[in-house]
């Protein structure tokens, strides 16, 4: 688990019953650091202050703030405040101890030794002494930001310990800290702390008191990161303070208690509040009962489709598949799991299969504040009638956690669906091949799915599964694009055919109109209406993302691309797709952090080899450049040795220039678009534009990235040559959002 310095202070204001105070808030998350990146802050801020919007604070949010910015900005807080009743202070992002002070760390502070710590960063008690002055009645103040200093390794002398030092709290106020002082906290999986999801989760319970709330604060923080932090506060609070008050709460917990529940299932009427909402959920990988190891491909297409259909109810992020493989036959608790996926409930399968018979059995469990199974129940059918039983799983889902269905959604799942049996259980056996990703399992997949159109030719996903063979193809360059394109069209309009308007439907589209077609319209419109249909399909979002950043809309990618992660966040086909996201949007230090968190699990993965190599030129570290580059390309050692040797002796351009005449050797024109990036990396625009072309002429599945941050190197983006290229493809040209 990755540590992080990371200072958070958190000021939660108690309202007591029946008040009108007025609250103001000011809120920062400190991510981009230079010298160490943090991933969640600019996140913690960002969902802290919606959450406080709904409660009645006027919020005030920052990101990403230098030294002089974070003194005005807590400055300007300290005036305002004194027209407020109840005040709160949010920090995310680095901070340190040093001399017995507490300091929080602006992006741009330069630590090189702990005597720059003063003059660099802020002292902490600096909202302590602007609070105090506006002699409010409340301050509340929360720091999560207790972590391993990431500067200490190029200091001469060390900060006198880890986390921060305990601090008093002022009169009136109360100070929360993400973990006890001098311990360290940790940074989560997901998009959020496990302490800022902590304290956004217990905000939205109504009728806590404010030191009741962080108990509840530190229970569950304690429990998802299992007593390894425990959340700390200190108080001088005179007065009692709730975030929510709500009298009609109150009777339904009333009511709740007294109503009847069977051993497996809590009754509807007494969920509201005896259970609190779902709001992620992962779905086990399916324990199979019927004895036949042959069968295994059956749990997992059948794991695959659930989710799919579960997913499709929107307002629950379902995990993806692959992300759960790893749990299949674990030993770890529901909340160990819970926790590593960074979701509140996990379900439990099992099947049993006589012929096409199939018998299926789910439990759904709340994994805190206390490990808990709400729900259970068996489903028959046949395997004609699957998609039926999935239909009324998500129905009773849908009831069990209280959701409301969309008129859209309730009709699909009212309808009949029936399938072939032997046409599906083909279908399963192609899919589970095809996403093995090798020439061989492509191959296998490829006989399944002709199988399961000899059952049943008027059966779409059938022909959808043999459209993906060929994209797999064309991105693999396993068959040249002369053969790929004609058959990609040619199996995607039968899909379109025999099964319009589904979400893999639209997904499938939208690959081909991007990454053949060229047609960017069509292809942000398929994949927003696969999201619509199926908001958790991780694949569609990582794709969109990249759509995204070939528009250059940068930010709308990033976000895109996070989403993909929190939904498959063990899936290396993700994580891989999304470093190349955080490159193309600057953020060079995440991109390097994950692509070298991928090449410990695959050591060969080429596309995070690719991105270390260009993120460490961006970085002048050329020799790190080349060094991916000679493995990307499999250069042998000995030649590798000669190519950074002449970056000491004659400069990295003509080491570069060595690495190119190698590649052709080698390859001839198999690379256009790698040999364009290449050249312009000299300042080559001429022949870079030259392989460009290439890569355009060929239909280069690739030239769709022409526009980003991958192929913009330089000046290349005002030779006439780059912007004819551009225009022909329609691609925006001008500066990244």
């Amino acid at each position: 688990m990755k540590k992080l310095i990371i200072v958070i202070t958190v000021l939660f204001f108690c309202i007591s019953a029946g008040s009108q105070e007025r609250r103001l808030a000011l809120v920062i998350g400190n991510g981009n650091y230079t010298s160490s990146t943090l991933s969640n802050p600019e996140n913690d801020a960002k969902a802290l202050e919606k959450s406080l919007k709904t409660l009645g604070f006027n919020v005030v949010k920052y990101e990403n703030l230098t030294q002089k910015q974070l003194t005005q900005a807590i400055d300007d807080f300290g005036n305002k405040l004194k027209n407020f009743d109840v005040g709160l202070f949010f920090y995310a992002g680095h901070g340190i101890q040093s001399k017995g002070f507490n300091y929080l760390i602006p992006v741009d502070a330069v630590l090189k030794s702990e005597s720059d710590i003063e003059y660099n960063c802020v002292r902490a008690d600096r909202i302590f002494g602007k609070m105090d002055d506006a002699q409010n009645d409340i301050n509340i103040i929360i720091l999560d930001a207790c972590r391993d200093n990431p500067f200490e390794r190029s200091w001469t002398r060390a900060a006198t310990g880890q986390g921060l030092t305990f601090m008093d709290a002022p009169r009136g106020s109360i100070i929360a800290y993400a973990t006890s002082p001098g311990k360290t906290a940790s940074d989560g999986y997901a998009e959020n702390s496990p302490y800022t999801s902590a304290l956004i989760t217990c905000m939205e319970i109504p009728n806590i008191k404010i030191e009741d709330f962080f108990k509840k604060v530190r229970s569950q923080v304690r429990e998802q990161t299992k007593d390894q932090q425990i959340p700390w506060e200190s108080t001088s609070l005179e007065g009692d303070f709730y975030f929510q008050h709500d009298e009609d709460y109150v009777q339904k917990e009333t009511k709740s208690n007294d109503a009847k529940q069977t051993d497996d299932i809590i009754d509807s009427e007494s969920r509201t509040s005896a259970v609190p909402e779902i709001k992620s959920m992962v779905i086990l990988p399916f324990a199979n009962y019927s004895g036949d190891e042959s069968q295994a491909y059956l749990g997992m297409g059948l794991q695959d489709a659930l989710i799919s259909e579960i997913g499709q109810l929107g307002t629950v992020r379902v995990i993806s598949k692959t992300s759960t493989l790893s749990y299949a036959n674990t030993q770890k608790t529901i909340q160990e799991i819970a926790y590593e996926l960074n979701v509140d409930a996990i379900m439990e399968a099992s099947i049993i299969t006589i012929q096409d018979n199939i018998r299926l059995h789910l439990k759904l469990y709340k994994a805190y504040p206390e490990e808990k199974q709400i729900w259970s129940k068996t489903f028959d059918s046949d395997m004609s009638n699957i998609f039926n039983l999935y239909s009324e799983v998500v129905k009773e889902i849908a009831k069990e956690i209280q959701l409301t269905l969309s008129p859209q959604l309730k009709s699909k799942l009212a309808k009949n669906r029936q399938v072939n049996p032997k046409a599906y259980d083909a279908y399963m056996n192609g899919v589970f091949y095809f996403y093995q990703f090798t020439p061989d399992a492509f191959e296998k997949a490829l006989e399944y799915f002709n199988l399961a159109i000899e059952h049943d030719p008027e059966w779409g996903p059938a022909y959808g599964g043999i459209a993906l063979f060929w994209i797999g193809l064309r991105q693999f360059g396993l068959a040249p694009s002369t053969e790929t394109i004609p058959n990609i069209y040619k199996y995607l309009d039968k899909l379109n055919e025999f099964e319009p308007g589904s979400a893999n439907t639209h997904y499938i589209n939208g690959l081909v109109a991007v990454w053949t077609g060229f047609d960017w319209e069509k292809g942000e419109k398929e994949f927003l209406k696969a999201l619509e249909l199926n908001p958790n399909d991780a694949y569609a979002m990582i794709y969109y993302a990249h759509l995204l950043m070939c528009l250059k809309r940068n930010d709308e990618a990033l976000l895109m691309g996070q989403k993909a992660l929190e939904l498959d966040p063990l899936n290396i086909a993700i994580q891989t797709l999304h470093s190349v996201v955080l490159y193309c949007a600057n953020k060079n230090d995440q991109a390097i952090t994950l692509a070298e968190k991928i090449l410990k699990v695959v050591p060969d993965n080429s596309l995070a080899i690719s991105i270390l190599s260009i993120t460490h030129y961006h970085k002048k570290e050329y020799k790190k450049s080349i060094d991916y580059l000679t493995r990307y390309f499999h250069i042998e050692e000995a030649y590798k040795f000669l190519i950074l040797s002449t970056v000491d002796e004659k400069g990295y351009i003509a080491a570069y220039e060595m690495l190119i005449s190698k590649i052709i050797e080698m390859t001839g024109d198999s690379y256009p678009m790698d040999l364009g990036q290449l050249y312009q990396m000299i300042n080559n625009y001429s022949k870079a534009i030259y392989w460009y072309e290439k890569a355009y002429e060929d239909h280069d599945a690739n030239i769709p990235y022409l526009g980003t941050r991958l192929c913009s190197i330089g000046q290349l983006t005002v030779e006439p040559g780059y912007i004819e290229l551009m225009q022909m493809l329609k691609l925006p040209l001008g500066e990244f959002e």
